[in-house]
């Protein structure tokens, strides 16, 4: 392992940054993929209706990649979806690794300088090669326990570029693969939501002293940065669809026809692990959990969605 005190922390990508493509371009995978199952399941989704199931999210990883990425985690305690994310929105896997406006190279998208300082060779062959992956994953493994990894994610993140945007990119696909952070925007989701436990419920309301459902998600994750839409069945169509057995802190919980209306979703919470689903009920509650199984609720199950915080403003 490496001593950070022993190593100084440079800026993997310099500090004016990289090609836009490079932070947003791989973000099509989230945006753009359909599921047809999904399709069939729901009678039919909008537009917006996309997988970001870890499932899904992980066939996109090349095996021999993954498997490089999963042993290097055992080595340094790091989870293997950071490298798995920082790979996707670096060089989509070594697909795009072309050097970057900053002079960055290869599958990690290094300065050359700070290949210089991390290099690894990492299969043995006896050449540390900035263009493939065993070499590279090892690499922005020991870079990444210099700046304070697993510990303190963030900074770690932030020291491989200096853009918080990028951090939230990067733990973005690393939630797409499964990992939680304690920081991340889901996380900080599932505490807000809690924290109005007890809030009574009034229809119209959006807090912060009272909630219906969907002004509960509205009241979230606005916090949080995220443009949200206004009802349950707005935030339906707006959220990326994600099946039940792909579950999230964070996630939506929609259900159907928990009242008379032209809206075929009417109600929605948020799940907070464990089963759980915090909400603002109906007249006469509170914001409580309520559990999945819940008979009435359960009965009234539409589907799951996961809010798109991945495009949130740093």
């Amino acid at each position: 392992m490496v001593d950070a005190a022993d190593l100084e922390v440079p800026d993997v990508l310099g500090s004016l940054g990289r090609d836009a493509t490079k932070l947003v371009g791989g973000l099509a995978f989230l945006l753009f993929a359909p599921l047809i199952l999904l399709l069939a399941a729901f009678g039919g989704l909008p537009e917006a209706a996309r997988s970001t199931t870890a499932s899904s999210a992980i066939a996109d990883i090349p095996p021999d990649q993954l498997a490089v990425m999963q042993q290097v985690s055992l080595q340094t305690g790091i989870p293997w979806q950071i490298f798995a994310a920082i790979a996707k929105v670096e060089s989509d896997f070594g697909r795009d690794m072309a050097t970057s406006e900053a002079g960055a190279i290869g599958y990690c998208q290094f300065l050359p300088e700070t290949w210089a300082a991390y290099a690894t060779d990492g299969n043995g062959d006896g050449v540390a090669d900035p263009y493939d992956f065993h070499d590279c994953v090892p690499a922005m493994g020991r870079f990444l326990l210099a700046n304070g990894a697993p510990a303190d994610m963030r900074r770690a993140l932030y020291a491989y570029h200096h853009s918080w945007t990028y951090v939230d990119q990067v733990l973005a696909w690393a939630a797409a693969y499964g990992y939680v952070d304690p920081t991340s925007i889901p996380a900080r989701a599932v505490a807000l939501a809690r924290s109005k436990m007890g809030a009574p419920y009034v229809w119209g309301a959006t807090g912060p002293d009272a909630f219906d459902c969907s002004g509960l998600v509205l009241w979230v994750y606005s916090r949080l940065g995220l443009e949200v839409p206004r009802t349950a069945q707005q935030q339906f169509e707006w959220a990326v669809p994600v099946e039940p057995s792909q579950l999230q802190p964070g996630d939506l919980v929609f259900y159907e026809n928990t009242y008379s209306s032209a809206d075929r979703v009417t109600h929605v919470g948020i799940y907070v692990g464990g089963g759980m689903v915090v909400m603002a009920t109906n007249g006469g509650d509170f914001v409580r959990e309520v559990p999945l199984s819940d008979p009435y609720w359960s009965a009234h199950f539409a589907s799951a969605g996961r809010p798109p915080y991945w495009e949130a403003p740093a």
